[in-house]
């Protein structure tokens, strides 16, 4: 790179870095919830009351505007690291960072637990989401987050060890066994998240066998703490309605990958068809591999326009 490309990457990402928006409630925010939770450093008890009159991330701001070079980039990404480690290491920090304008459907679901370990015939890495949220209802999908979670793992570890035992039984060596660098992934697809709605897919799977695939869909409303259905979303007629818009996608899908009715394909949804909330706010449904198209076709979804 020539010392001219890099001065134009440096000022790109300068003119980027100024662009961000950062409301003005957010640095008094972190001080005060830094001080009555007690996350402060020395270094921050100091220079706890200069933060909490202009604000932490503003301050830094101002202060790279005038000397903008290297640390810049280092400066903004050690913001963002502190911010999403504040969130996903205090409940506390999440619900007040909640009351910032602009900043409130941040904290609705974080990572309550993140983990990664290896034994020499797996890597398991782990995301665990939590609803922050007041309620029956959303207590009871953490629990059942956490149960799904670790009934996975378990159920992994048990289904790895029969397949090396089976390996090794047919001649297989353990070196030839560890080089198959066996992965087990256990996380978390948030694909709505505003004040009233809640919508995530958590997902877990080894990638030596498909079939161990688990996927679970929650639809939450925020305003009421209760699910949200089919039904809530398009009316009383939701079962005719995806169905007609199932079968024009279908209709007009060129691909040849679609199971007939005949052959097993696509013929009504039910009250227990799996969907999540778009960012439209429109339910899309979603289908196993296999269960209604050729596997090429992987888990087909249908946008359900309301």
């Amino acid at each position: 790179m020539t010392e001219d490309d890099f001065r134009k990457e440096m000022e790109m990402a300068k003119q980027n870095y100024e662009q961000i928006e950062i409301p003005k409630e957010l640095g008094e925010m972190v001080a005060k919830t830094l001080d009555k939770y007690g996350y402060e450093t020395r270094e921050e008890q100091e220079r706890k009351e200069e933060t909490a009159k202009r604000g932490k991330v503003i301050q830094m701001r101002e202060r790279k505007k005038r000397s903008f070079g290297k640390t810049a980039g280092i400066a903004a990404a050690c913001a963002v690291f502190c911010f999403t480690a504040g969130l996903n290491i205090s409940p506390a920090f999440a619900e007040e960072v909640s009351k910032v304008p602009g900043l409130s459907a941040v904290s609705k679901v974080l990572t309550f637990r993140s983990y990664s370990f290896s034994d020499g015939d797996k890597t398991i890495d782990v995301n665990v989401p939590q609803v922050q949220a007041d309620g029956d209802y959303t207590e009871q999908v953490n629990e059942e987050i956490q149960r799904i979670v670790s009934d996975y793992q378990t159920r992994a570890n048990a289904d790895i060890a029969a397949y090396k035992e089976a390996f090794l039984a047919t001649g297989g060596t353990e070196e030839e066994f560890a080089a198959k660098d066996i992965q087990v992934k256990v996380d978390y697809d948030v694909k709505c998240e505003t004040e009233e709605i809640l919508s995530l897919v958590l997902t877990g799977w080894e990638d030596w066998n498909a079939s161990t695939a688990v996927m679970e869909y929650y639809n939450i409303s925020l305003a009421d703490d209760s699910e949200i259905t089919l039904e809530d979303l398009l009316g009383e007629n939701y079962i005719q309605t995806a169905n007609e818009q199932i079968q024009e996608q279908i209709a007009a899908d060129d691909s040849g990958l679609f199971f007939t009715p005949e052959e097993g394909g696509f013929t009504t949804i039910t009250e227990d068809t799996n969907f999540y909330i778009n960012q439209a706010g429109n339910p899309v449904i979603v289908f196993q591999k296999y269960e209604i198209a050729a596997g090429a076709a992987g888990m087909p979804e249908f946008e359900i326009v309301k």
